[in-house]
């Protein structure tokens, strides 16, 4: 399992482990859906703190990764499913909505979803 301990904060940790939940690969593409129906909602709600960029980046990575999910194994299925329900929570440990790095949290756990799946490809890079 990947080391949560030296890349997320401990409430990140918390709230992510809680997350990662036995998935089967037909459940995680049918929430690509889901995931483009949050950043529809978040563009419509947010206002001048919204971070939408990195909604958008975010977003567009885990519906990437969703639609090839069939050789993940059971771990990284779960992994990428709590990955998926951080970002579709708005109340996580950084108010996605209210707050300008609201989204921040969300790419740190995505980040180190991605560093288990052996993708550094698709980090979530702030410049």
């Amino acid at each position: 399992m990947i080391d949560l301990d030296a890349l997320l904060h401990p409430n990140e940790q918390s709230k992510f482990r809680r997350l990662c939940l036995p998935t089967t690969s037909v459940e995680l593409t049918e929430l690509a859906g889901v995931v483009e129906m949050h950043l529809a909602r978040v563009k419509d709600v947010g206002d001048h703190r919204t971070d939408i960029e990195t909604a958008e980046r975010i977003a567009g990575v885990l519906t990437q990764l969703l639609g090839g999910t069939s050789g993940f194994a059971d771990d990284e299925r779960a992994l990428l499913r709590g990955a998926v329900e951080y970002f579709l929570m708005t109340d996580d440990a950084d108010g996605d909505l209210d707050d300008v790095l609201g989204f921040d949290d969300d790419a740190r756990v995505l980040n180190s979803v991605l560093e288990r799946l052996d993708r550094p490809d698709l980090k979530v890079v702030f410049e």
